[in-house]
C-alpha cells in the first residue's frame, strides 16, 4: 500500500510539470507529422483504410497539400468580392479573416497530422484543445485521443461532420474496434446536432465552428462551444465510455472529404474536471446540457 501511495504521489508531481505545456499548431507546425488519411463507409460502418506513412512537415512555406495558403487565399478573396451578398454581410460582422492572418490558416483534405512525440499524460491530468474550423462542402473532422503511432481499443474518437450544401453540423463520440481482418473501424456511441449559429456562407458552402475538446483522462471526454457561441447555444456533449490509460499518448487530427481550414488549434494539459470550471465561467446559469437530440 505504501509503495502504491509513493508511486501515485510521484505521478502527481511529474504531471504538474506538464501544466505549463501549451502547443500551438499554427506557431509550431514543425512539431507535427502528416500522412494521407481515408475512410470508407459501408452499411453504417466507417473503416480506416490506411496504414499511415508519416512524413515530417519541414516548414510552413512548403508546397505540401497540408499547407495550401493559396487555396485559402482564393476563398478569402471570393468572400471579399461577394460582400454585397446577404450571406457575406452577415458573416463579415464576425469575420475570422479580420482576426487571423490568412497565412496562419492550415487547410487539410484527406490528411491526418499528429505530434512528433507521445507527450500527452492522462494518468492524473486532462488535455484541452481549443479549435476553430472553417468547414467546406461535405467534410468530417476527427480528433483521435489516447493513441500513439497505432490505434487501439483505448483510442477515444470525437468527430465533427458537416453536410454538403448545408449549415447542419454534428458532433459525435465513439471508439475504434478491430474487425476479423485486423482493420479498425469507427463505432458511433453518441451523436448530437450542433445548434444553428447563422454563420454559414451559402454561396461558398462554408461553415464556421469554434469549440473546446477535453479528454478528462478517466472514462470521460467533453465537447462544448467556445464563449462567443455559447450565448446562442446549449451544446455540451459528454462521452463517458472510454478506457483510461496511464502511459504517454498522442493526439491526432484528421479530415476526410472536402476541405477543412484550421484557423486556431491550442493544446494544453490541465487538471481534471477543469472543463466544469471553464464552462461555468463562460456560460449563464440558464444553459444546460441538451439531450433531446442525442442519437445512440
Amino acid at each position: 500500500m505504501q509503495n502504491n501511495e509513493l508511486m501515485i504521489n510521484q505521478w502527481f508531481n511529474e504531471d504538474k510539470e506538464l501544466l505549463s505545456k501549451n502547443i500551438s499548431l499554427i506557431d509550431n507546425l514543425e512539431e507535427f507529422y502528416s500522412a494521407d488519411f481515408n475512410l470508407k463507409e459501408k452499411g453504417g460502418i466507417i473503416t480506416i483504410l490506411n496504414d499511415f506513412d508519416w512524413k515530417e512537415i519541414i516548414h510552413k512555406k512548403n508546397n505540401d497539400k497540408i499547407y495550401k495558403r493559396d487555396n485559402y487565399s482564393s476563398i478569402h478573396n471570393s468572400i471579399n468580392n461577394k460582400e454585397e451578398s446577404k450571406e457575406s454581410k452577415k458573416y463579415n460582422k464576425n469575420s475570422i479573416s479580420d482576426k487571423t492572418p490568412v497565412n496562419q490558416n492550415i487547410i487539410l483534405k484527406n490528411k491526418i497530422i499528429r505530434l512528433k512525440e507521445d507527450s500527452i499524460l492522462l494518468r492524473s491530468l486532462s488535455v484541452e484543445c481549443e479549435i476553430n474550423l472553417l468547414m467546406s462542402g461535405e467534410s468530417s473532422f476527427y480528433i483521435f485521443s489516447r493513441c500513439n503511432d497505432q490505434f487501439s481499443e483505448f483510442t477515444a474518437v470525437c468527430c465533427i461532420n458537416k453536410e454538403l450544401e448545408s449549415a447542419r453540423k454534428f458532433i459525435s463520440f465513439g471508439v475504434l474496434e478491430k474487425n476479423k481482418k485486423g482493420t479498425y473501424y469507427f463505432k458511433h456511441l453518441k451523436k448530437q446536432e450542433i445548434p444553428h449559429q447563422g454563420n454559414h456562407i451559402k454561396s461558398l458552402d462554408i461553415s464556421e465552428i469554434k469549440f473546446i475538446f477535453i479528454d478528462n483522462g478517466d472514462n470521460r471526454c467533453f465537447v462544448f462551444l467556445v464563449e462567443q457561441e455559447l450565448m446562442d447555444s446549449n451544446l455540451f456533449l459528454v462521452g463517458d465510455f472510454f478506457i483510461p490509460i496511464d502511459t504517454k499518448s498522442n493526439l491526432l487530427f484528421a479530415v476526410n472529404g472536402d476541405l477543412v481550414s484550421i484557423t486556431k488549434l491550442v493544446i494544453k494539459q490541465s487538471y481534471r474536471n477543469s472543463y466544469m470550471n471553464y464552462r461555468n465561467n463562460n456560460t449563464s446559469d440558464s444553459i444546460q446540457s441538451c439531450s433531446c437530440c442525442n442519437v445512440f
